[in-house]
């Protein structure tokens, strides 16, 4: 009998399709850099620099908040999403960067977890033992308090829709270190 995570490894292979998106907060720029690298890379579509403002939230909002959410979600959610639902991807990676974190972490629908763990395994900088009260399993968090009601993820879970959310502790001063380790985590993860 085929486990699920030999199915998703299949499906995977299978589909083939990938949804990268960076920049719903503003000032966590790393992830539109990174996200640059596999604009052009067959089966992987980039939605990024989303939010252009340097800043976290655009108008006041955090726009990692308002996905589902009714009479609150702007158009950019909604197009966010229906880009999302119409490519129907394997599986949707989101770069963020975290200014509380001193590790790089990831949150992932329970069925990516091995690959995210394998893919976690291979990178340079420290892996966050916790991020904001959840712990971590080698740097993974699934069912944890976050991601909170409104974010992406959130929205792809709704929808059963495999991902990856990907933080990378901003307090590093390297920025091109932050765009590498996002990079070659990406990398793993559409290569898996």
């Amino acid at each position: 009998m085929e486990s699920k995570f030999d199915s998703l490894v299949k499906n995977l292979l299978h589909k083939k399709t990938f949804v990268i998106v960076s920049g719903l907060h503003g000032d966590e720029p790393a992830g539109n850099k990174a996200a640059e690298y596999f604009k052009n890379q067959k089966n992987v579509h980039v939605i990024s620099n989303i939010n252009k403002t340097n800043k976290r939230r655009v108008d006041g909002r955090d726009l990692n908040r308002h996905f589902d959410d009714k009479g609150h979600s702007d158009k950019i959610q909604e197009d966010i999403i229906s880009q999302i639902e119409e490519l129907n991807p394997s599986m949707v990676i989101d770069l963020h960067e975290d200014d509380e974190v001193d590790g790089v972490y990831a949150y992932c629908s329970s069925e990516l977890e091995n690959i995210v763990k394998y893919c976690l395994s291979n990178i340079e900088l420290d892996i966050a033992k916790s991020a904001h009260g959840d712990k971590t399993n080698r740097g993974v968090i699934v069912n944890g308090k976050q991601p909170y009601k409104g974010t992406l993820e959130r929205a792809l879970a709704k929808r059963n829709i495999p991902y990856c959310t990907i933080e990378t502790p901003s307090n590093i001063e390297n920025f091109e270190k932050r765009v590498e380790c996002l990079k070659n985590i990406v990398h793993n993860l559409i290569g898996s």
